[in-house]
């Protein structure tokens, strides 16, 4: 055995270990002590299993049991031991494989330039350690998010590593169809390669019009939601309002006592109705236990008497409710907005509009009907507009509901339109 030889047996280590490292940081690396034991116990063995296989069998055909020498046994280890889903377990593998052929690639071409298999062996071994912290780097933390963002991303990152993996066994480890000339065989892998190039372009471009629409209506929510936080804040000041002039009550009394005294009954009976207005004017009405349901649904039954709209509120809401004031604000005033301006062009005969707030269950449950005239356009199960400025309130109420792992239903029929609100509490 010469020196190339020897070198060439301690790159075959250095690559089992570059592909193994490799492929278990892509899968999420090691999680405890405890794995970082069984990886390195398991690589001597690993190593000298194939040793003995070399000696026994010959290099030829150690190289056809390599799989079953290794990356069964890996592929073992990160799915039954480090608990990866499988999906995840054989995309690190065939992808830490595509990564070995670059050091290969190294080692080819020194050969190829200078014609001595030393250098292209000694090559191989400087350069695999520093491609290796490269790839660790800045490979592995976009190849584990690409892998783990969804079942599509794993699907289209992984068919090529994996279609490579088959495609350099069947031609090269196998047989030798690779090199043996054949124009089909050299016709396979750059097609395989411009299939894989085209599909993942399309998809990638469908993410990001799926990202962008995610970056609208987050916007579109943000906005829903400041806006909601101005009308909370305004209907609380007219609640403080509310209490001033009930506390300044006893002020009235006594302007209406001297009217009384002074012989002005005409007088002091216009100072009452214009105290009772003012009152009534600022002074939210009871529907439940909520304040702010009890504020929002008095500032709507407000523009819906202005309108002359008829607004029936049943609401039965505790005190305290889990989600936050300023989205069941932007809920129960999107849903009530968008029924006011679409009673707003029927007789006044049909301007009527059903409230329903109340928990069942552990889920709070928001239900909301009212006529219609013309036709409801539905797209993607939600309700659009071709108005300029408008169609925002429902995607507004459909975030909201979905960030809340809530359920959100629109639905036209017979003239009714209805809302459906249900989030767990």
């Amino acid at each position: 055995m010469n020196f190339v030889d020897i070198l060439s047996g301690v790159n075959y280590g250095l690559a089992f270990f570059f592909g193994a490292a490799l492929g278990l940081a892509i899968a999420g690396g090691c999680e405890d002590r405890r794995d970082w034991a069984l990886l390195f116990a398991l690589c001597p063995v690993f190593l000298a299993l194939q040793t003995v296989s070399w000696l026994v069998l010959g290099l030829e055909l150690t190289k056809q049991l390599y799989p079953l020498f290794i990356h069964v046994p890996l592929f073992a280890v990160l799915t039954f031991w480090m608990k990866r889903p499988v999906g995840i377990s054989l995309v690190s593998i065939f992808t830490a494989y595509l990564c070995c052929q670059l050091p290969r690639c190294g080692e080819i071409a020194v050969t190829a330039i200078t014609g001595s298999a030393l250098a292209g062996q000694a090559v191989y071994t400087i350069i695999i350690a520093p491609i290796f912290l490269f790839l660790l780097r800045y490979f592995v933390p976009s190849a584990h998010s690409a892998m783990t963002e969804s079942p599509k991303s794993l699907f289209l990152f992984g068919g090529l590593p994996a279609a490579y993996y088959v495609f350099d066994y069947a031609t090269a480890v196998y047989s030798d169809l690779l090199y043996s000339g054949s124009k089909v065989v050299a016709g396979v892998l750059p097609t395989v390669v411009g299939l894989f190039y085209m599909i993942y372009t399309t998809a990638y471009r469908q993410q990001l019009q799926q990202r962008s629409q995610t970056q609208v209506r987050s916007s579109l929510l943000a906005a829903q939601l400041k806006q909601a936080g101005k009308e909370l804040a305004a209907l609380r000041r007219s609640e403080s309002q509310s209490v001033l002039y009930r506390h300044d009550m006893r002020h009235h009394l006594t302007a209406i006592d001297g009217f009384l005294s002074a012989g002005k009954p005409q007088q002091a009976r216009e100072y009452i109705n214009e105290v009772q207005a003012g009152i009534e004017a600022i002074t939210p009405k009871r529907f439940c236990k909520n304040e702010l349901v009890n504020l929002l649904c008095s500032a709507f039954s407000d523009r819906a008497e202005r309108l002359k709209i008829r607004l029936m509120v049943k609401a039965d809401l505790p005190d305290v409710l889990a989600i936050p004031d300023i989205e069941l604000c932007a809920l129960l005033s999107n849903g009530l907005e968008n029924a006011l301006a679409a009673v707003g062009a029927l007789e006044e005969y049909q301007r009527w509009i059903s409230c329903s707030c109340t928990v069942r269950s552990s889920k709070l449950l928001i239900e909301i009907k009212n006529p219609y005239a013309g036709t409801v356009v539905m797209r993607d199960e939600s309700p659009v507009s071709e108005r300029e400025g408008h169609g925002y309130g429902c995607r507004s109420i459909q975030t909201i509901a979905h960030s809340r792992h809530g359920l959100c239903e629109f639905k036209a029929e017979n003239g009714i339109f209805t809302l459906r609100v249900a989030l767990p509490m």
